[in-house]
């Protein structure tokens, strides 16, 4: 998915720049396809192609804490996103509902397919913490600090 929207959006980039300066006519659609692939990247990338352990963390003052601490702060860490996010779900999936009958300005595109990406990033995120959350109370957990 993020190698199709990768490529979706290079095409709208290298289309826009194409039209604007070799033929001189500039083409407005180009610029919201590359917005819509964008967006789409950075929402499914975060949580469901790069895991916890690829994300970029500074962790400088958790690496000072022995594992166990680490552990109660993880679980802190962990169970504050899964919350946070969890409550986010209701009003994020009526706004996409409320999006139903609208669409994107220039290629008419859905906007519950544009902003859908968002809804998908929260459930995964939820669904990650929550195995998280499983891996660091069971036995083992020194593996997933």
């Amino acid at each position: 998915m993020s190698v199709v929207a990768f490529a979706v959006m290079f095409a709208g980039f290298v289309i826009g720049i194409v039209a604007r300066y070799v033929f001189n006519a500039p083409i407005s659609w180009t610029n919201e396809l590359c917005v819509v692939a964008y967006v789409w990247i950075v929402f499914w990338t975060s949580d469901i192609l790069i895991k916890e352990r690829q994300h970029i963390v500074f962790d400088v003052i958790y690496g000072l804490f022995p594992p166990r601490s680490r552990r109660v702060l993880a679980i802190f860490v962990t169970l504050s996103l899964a919350v946070v996010f969890l409550a986010a779900l209701p009003g994020t999936f009526d706004y996409i509902l409320f999006l139903r009958n609208r669409h994107s300005t220039l290629l008419h595109l859905p906007m519950q397919f544009v902003f859908g990406s968002f809804l998908i990033f929260l459930v995964t995120v939820v669904v990650s913490a929550l195995r998280r959350l499983w891996q660091l109370l069971r036995p083992g957990w020194e593996q997933h600090i």
